[in-house]
């Protein structure tokens, strides 16, 4: 694939199911916006992540780092062995097979984009912890 500029708007991408919480009744949803099998684009992979309330992402890790940066709402992080509050603008630098989850226990969805420095986003295998 050759790499050229695009523009898109969001609403032009559709919602993507996490598969790890197919059993839950609180879903995770995530929208892909830049990857290599997606947009002509290669370095760089980024979305966003919707956790509504209710919903965890359990601990995992993954060789490539990667970085949120929080929208919307309120939850908590886990990193470093420990839960920590997360809410709308902060910033989040995981380095490589680092551990991190996060759950929502309050009333609102949190939103935050994602970035990993991969071209495709579907080559980066999770690893439960």
């Amino acid at each position: 694939m050759s790499e050229t500029s695009f523009h898109a708007n969001e609403t032009s991408y559709a919602w993507e199911l996490d598969p790890w919480d197919e059993d839950r009744e609180a879903r995770i949803r995530v929208k892909t916006f830049v990857s290599s099998d997606r947009t002509p684009s290669l370095g760089v992979s980024m979305g966003i992540c919707e956790l509504p309330p209710g919903a965890v992402l359990d601990p995992h890790h993954h060789h490539p780092r990667e970085v949120y940066y929080v929208t919307a709402g309120e939850a908590e992080i886990y990193r470093e062995g420990k839960w920590r509050p997360m809410r709308r603008g902060d910033v989040l630098y995981f380095p490589p097979d680092s551990v991190h989850g996060a759950r929502n226990r309050g009333a609102a969805t949190c939103i935050w984009v994602w970035v990993f420095p991969a071209d495709c986003y579907d080559d980066i295998e999770y690893f439960a912890d």
